[in-house]
């Protein structure tokens, strides 16, 4: 019996070798740019000045990172010049003038003294003084007087025109003292400041002159404001009265406070 060949089957074909994966090419590395070419590099990439980084960050809203980035500018502050550091230290000394002048001008002002607080004051000035002065137990003042020329208003009261009066022969008594002096020291501005609180005198308050070693009692029965040049203030009177004046608060040219007394009767 012949031997039968094999033959492949028609339906089965047999499958092909496969063929072997090429390898991969290996990745080029990437090229390092040259550092000339670095400056050209970060303008194409848009990043944006340092300059303009607030402006971006504001335009985001972002006020805390805002704050974080402003530098302190203490070095770049200019320091004021000379004549500013001495135009604010002439501003702060004139400011504390002005404090001082007001706290001065309130100095000689008191409160009206109460009968017992005028014993006591009265205790303290002699029973009948060696030298002419002006007493008013009320408003707590104590004055030499002095004749002569206005100057003497600066150590006390002022006798005008001691032929039209005084104590002892009669007729018009006139005295006058200043209001208000601005001194360096309150106890100067105080002393000076002889009739500052003439405003709280009243009819029937009692004023104290000692004259030549023997003292009289005058009784206020008139207090009334006078123009500056009023003559009838001066005039000599026939019987005798005591009149004090002096300045308003405004000034001289303002206007005078009067007080008219007379001695009380015996």
């Amino acid at each position: 019996m012949p031997k039968s060949k094999l033959q492949p089957s028609k339906t089965s074909k047999p499958s092909k070798p496969s063929k072997p994966s090429k390898p991969s090419k290996p990745s080029k590395p990437s090229k390092i740019p040259k550092l000339s070419k670095i400056p050209k590099l970060l303008k194409s990439l848009k990043i944006p000045k340092l300059s303009k980084i607030p402006k971006l960050l504001k335009s985001l809203k972002i006020p805390k990172l805002l704050k974080l980035l402003k530098l302190p500018h203490t070095n770049s502050t200019p320091k004021p010049s000379g004549w500013r550091r001495v135009l604010r230290i002439a501003l702060v000394l004139a400011a504390l003038a002005a404090i001082y002048t007001l706290y001065l001008q309130k100095t000689p002002a008191i409160e009206p003294l109460t009968k017992n607080q005028q014993k006591v004051f009265l205790s303290t000035v002699p029973v009948v003084s060696k030298t002419n002065r002006l007493i008013i137990p009320k408003i707590g003042v104590d004055s030499e007087i002095f004749s002569g020329n206005a100057s003497v208003l600066n150590k006390g009261s002022w006798h005008r025109f001691p032929d039209r009066g005084d104590p002892d022969s009669g007729g018009n008594f006139i005295l006058a003292a200043h209001r208000y002096v601005a001194q360096w020291t309150p106890q100067r501005t105080v002393k000076q400041s002889v009739l500052y609180n003439i405003n709280e005198m009243n009819l029937g308050d009692s004023i104290l002159i000692d004259w030549k070693g023997k003292r009289t009692v005058y009784i206020v029965k008139e207090k009334k404001r006078a123009n500056p040049n009023d003559p009838s203030l001066e005039l000599s009177t026939s019987s005798a009265q005591l009149t004090l004046y002096t300045c308003s608060l405004k000034g001289v040219n303002d206007g005078r406070e009067v007080i008219i007394a007379t001695p009380q009767k015996i």
